[in-house]
């Protein structure tokens, strides 16, 4: 390969550039994070360090100042580890805030200088400051030597919580009490700086006035001290500062001037940092703590000072010259360098163009040919896929042709069973309860007729056999002919439903075959979708000059979530929600009929807000072919005996004496749930011959029911809007007031997915839909007759010879009530029939009679009895001891348990759970 040669043309060459590169940077990075340096004895920290790093070219300080901003210091200290620094040198602000990110700097295995102020933790690698302890007790000693060990002083300290401050306090403190004379009659905090520091003076102006020393921890605030008396007319007090800068209106010129009789020499430790930090790097071990010496400076060694710190300035003045001219003699060396390597590197790249033109002259016909052969086999390729998308076509049309003649195959048998049922409505020897059952059968078939229209008007449009022809129509009357399909439910479901438009007249060009339909469609979902006394409202308009007219369907119904707004017009799409079930076929045919129409649709819906749909028809006959306009101005009657497919008739409420069975008495009762009305009043009336029926049309009635009457069984329907049947049978199974009770589950859907998620769910069985009735019936039965015999075998409690033919409603409940409290409380052994009577409401003598009456028991002895018999079943089911097991059952001893359980047995215990498990 050209490339692979050309990689060892260039390792030469770039072998020889790397040979000549200049020299890298600073090998080291220093982080140094500093309080703040706005005052001269920083800035020269800062100067002596800068001076230190000239002997060490292999280190670059990274420089960052807090502004005596704790916050800001720990922000910046952050910034530097990220930085990946090699060594980080912190200045704290004060001792505590800076402590956790100065812990995490050392954890990261980052070595750590302390200089000047300490921080409150012990995860650093080394200290460097000041004896601040020593600096005052001088202060202190030598004010005592002054003041002859008597006389009032006021201490002026640094920011509060910084180590210098707190150090220097103690040891002036600690000094103070050998001379009982001196007294400290102010302490201000002046935060090292001037302004602060006035003010405090302001604030205690009386005890400044008679101060005869002040005792400053820094010379900022001891001139500032110094200027406030000054201009205060107190000229007698005398002032003493830390720090000895040599700087003007500093420590040191402060001194030679008599404006403070002594400062203490404070060392930076900048030159001291730069040297621990090259020791650290290069792995030398360096002491942990570094206190540099002080000294204190008057007017009798002043002017020695002021001479050996002008000696030292001019020293480090002309090392900082031939750094300079060092640094000149390394960047011209540098850029020569730089020169010859563009002279080598030119002459390289010269030669490796030729050698790579050589190779792209000889690789360009082999490319070219392997170009063509990928070409050839595109094509190739696409020949296939079109071939394959025309064999998908056919199967696809194959597919469509199959649906459309199945439609066809319905029409018959459908016809063949509305025209006898038609024929039997018009019978007058029918009774109420037949009339009823054709009437179900009648408003289904026309749902299934109107399901095949749908199908094959879409099929009709699709395949281009569906032809248009359009006419002028006044819009608004022939919006109100649509309406009147729909004033009978709306005033049904007591729906607001009115039409509103602020233009009469307004004209649009449509078929009117095909835009009923259209209508038709959302209008029936609209009322489906709509609850009792909400609102439908249609609205006209035609803006503009009159191009177009705008129909728009509003509601304020349930309302579609995203997933089932962005496939609303799909074919068959049909949504997870329950709520929007359906066939899939109305919205797509109807966005086929306006796309005919040369219109457009839109839907605009949320969750529980409410849907509108927005229609745009053709205002002018412009958009339509000639063949597609209507020639002579036919008008007919928009509502016919075909368009009553398309609206969907809700059953007449079946009269209450039908459905209630309250007067009846039977020995069980059954719970339905279904949500369809129709299914729901026809299986309510069959089963209501031989239970006492109480039915719900959605899962939140239908809980409240199971909750209020306790049935014997629950019929439940799985698709429902709202809770579903799965949820139902969640919430049943785990509440136990009604655990107990058999469900059987109903569905359309009769997946083996769907029947497993049911019965992981306990659902005591699932019949799919249709299903026979005689079978219902059956399964009814069995499952109650099982559910009594299990009961007699294995409970065999006295409760359950209340349900009887001559039991009522109330006793079945309040057996309910009392099995319940005590089986909730079997466990507590202070339970009793006080607590059943407070849980009940009744009085003890009025739960004697009733249980008596009711269980031909007495309570203790149910309680007793329903305590053995958990004692039996845990001795069976458990391996908890037989301690355990009397405990649980609410005995107040193992003893007392074993002497019961005897009595009722004939048999220990231990005995009992032996013979078990051997057999």
């Amino acid at each position: 390969m050209p490339v692979r040669y050309l990689y060892l043309i260039c390792l030469p060459l770039l072998v020889y550039i790397a040979g000549c590169r200049p020299e890298t940077g600073p090998k080291y990075r220093i982080g140094f994070s500093q309080c703040t340096g706005n005052d001269d004895w920083r800035r020269n920290m800062l100067t002596e360090m800068k001076r230190e790093l000239f002997y060490h070219p292999e280190m670059q300080l990274l420089y960052r100042d807090a502004e005596s901003d704790s916050k800001r210091q720990v922000q910046q200290i952050r910034e530097l580890l990220a930085g990946k620094i090699d060594i980080l040198v912190v200045s704290p602000n004060e001792a505590a805030p800076l402590a956790p990110v100065i812990a995490t700097a050392y954890g990261q295995g980052i070595p750590v200088i302390i200089l000047d102020r300490k921080a409150a933790t012990d995860s650093f690698t080394a200290y460097i400051g000041g004896d601040n302890y020593n600096i005052g007790k001088l202060a202190a000693e030598y004010i005592a030597a002054q003041l002859n060990g008597h006389g009032r002083i006021i201490e002026v300290t640094g920011l509060r919580g910084s180590s210098p401050t707190v150090e220097r306090h103690q040891g002036f403190h600690d000094a103070l009490l050998r001379y009982p004379g001196l007294k400290v009659i102010a302490t201000l905090e002046g935060s090292w700086v001037a302004d602060k520091t006035r003010e405090a003076a302001a604030y205690n102006d009386s005890a400044v006035q008679q101060a005869d020393i002040i005792f400053a921890q820094n010379d900022v605030m001891a001139y500032s001290m110094y200027r406030y008396c000054r201009e205060k007319g107190n000229l007698r007090t005398r002032f003493i500062g830390v720090d000895a800068s040599p700087y003007p209106d500093a420590g040191i010129d402060l001194v030679s001037r008599d404006i403070l009789s002594a400062s203490l020499l404070y060392p930076s430790g900048g030159k001291e940092a730069i040297s621990m930090a090259a020791d650290i790097l290069s792995g030398k071990k360096v002491p942990r703590n570094t206190l540099l010496q002080t000294v204190l400076i008057d007017s009798s060694n002043v002017k020695l000072m002021r001479l050996q710190i002008d000696k030292i300035q001019a020293q480090h003045q002309e090392i900082e010259q031939q750094q300079s001219l060092l640094q000149e003699q390394r960047s011209l060396y540098q850029d020569q360098q730089h020169l010859l390597r563009i002279v080598v590197t030119t002459l390289g790249i010269a030669f490796l163009l030729g050698i790579v033109l050589f190779f792209i002259l000889r690789t360009n016909r082999r490319i070219n040919r392997q170009l063509k052969q990928q070409r050839d086999e595109i094509l190739q390729q696409r020949d296939q896929l079109v071939e394959m998308t025309a064999r998908a076509q056919e199967a696809t049309e194959a597919k469509f042709t199959f649906f459309t003649n199945l439609s066809h195959e319905f029409r018959t048998p459908l016809t063949l069973i509305q025209a006898p049922l038609e024929n039997l409505m018009g019978s007058r020897q029918l009774s109420s309860i037949q009339k009823q059952q054709l009437e179900l059968m009648r408003r289904n078939v026309t749902h299934l007729m109107r399901l095949v229209n749908q199908l094959l008007e879409f099929r009709r449009i699709e395949s281009g056999k569906l032809q248009l022809k359009v006419a002028e129509n006044d819009l608004p009357a022939f919006m109100l002919e649509i309406m009147e399909a729909y004033k009978g439910i709306a005033v049904k479901k007591h729906i607001d439903f009115r039409l509103i438009t602020r233009q009469p007249g307004i004209k649009a060009w449509f078929d009117q075959h095909l835009f009923d339909r259209v209508l038709y469609n959302l209008l029936s979902n609209a009322f489906k979708f709509t609850s009792d006394y909400g609102k439908v409202h249609i609205y006209l308009e035609q803006p503009g000059a009159g191009q177009e007219a705008v129909i728009r369907i509003e509601d304020d119904g349930s309302g579609m979530d995203e997933n089932t707004l962005a496939h609303a017009f799909e074919l068959f799409y049909q949504s997870r929600n329950n709520e929007h079930k359906g066939t899939g076929i109305g919205l797509a045919l109807t966005r086929e009929i306006i796309s005919l129409h040369h219109g457009s649709i839109s839907v605009k819906s949320s969750k529980g807000a409410g849907t509108t749909f927005s229609i745009t028809l053709p205002g002018t006959a412009a958009p339509f072919a000639p063949e597609e306009i209507q020639q002579e101005d036919e008008h007919m009657s928009v509502i016919n005996h075909s368009l009553h497919n398309y609206t969907d008739e809700e059953p007449d409420d079946i009269p209450a004496e039908e459905l209630s069975t309250a007067t009846q008495s039977h020995p069980h009762s059954v719970l339905l749930i279904e949500d369809h009305p129709d299914l729901n009043h026809f299986l309510a009336d069959f089963l209501s011959g031989q239970y006492e029926v109480f039915h719900a049309s959605n899962g939140e009635e239908g809980l409240r029911l199971a909750f209020e009457h306790i049935p014997d069984l629950i019929l439940c329907d799985i698709m429902m809007p709202g809770i579903d049947g799965i949820q139902v049978l969640q919430t049943l199974k785990k509440d136990i007031r009604t655990s107990h009770i058999p469900v059987i589950l109903l569905s359309a859907n009769s997946s083996e997915e769907q029947r497993i998620k049911g019965m992981q769910h306990n659902a005591d069985a699932y019949i799919s839909k249709p299903f026979h009735l005689k079978y219902l019936a059956e399964s009814i039965s069995s499952m109650l007759n099982n559910r009594a015999l299990l009961k007699d075998h294995y409970i065999a409690e006295p409760e359950t010879r209340v349900y009887s033919a001559q039991s009522s409603k109330p006793d079945r409940r309040f057996v309910n009530d009392f099995t319940a409290i005590v089986e909730k409380n079997l466990g507590n052994d202070h339970f009793g029939v006080e607590d059943i009577c407070q849980e009940l409401a009744i009085s003890k003598m009025q739960l004697y009679r009733k249980v008596k009456l009711l269980l031909n028991c007495n309570v203790n002895d149910y309680i007793l009895e329903a305590r053995v018999k958990k004692g039996r079943y845990l001795l069976v089911n458990s391996k908890l001891s037989i301690a355990e097991i009397a405990y649980e059952c609410g005995f107040s001893s193992p003893a007392y348990f074993s002497t019961v359980f005897k009595a009722r047995t004939q048999q220990t215990p231990k005995a009992f759970r032996d013979k078990k498990n051997e057999g």
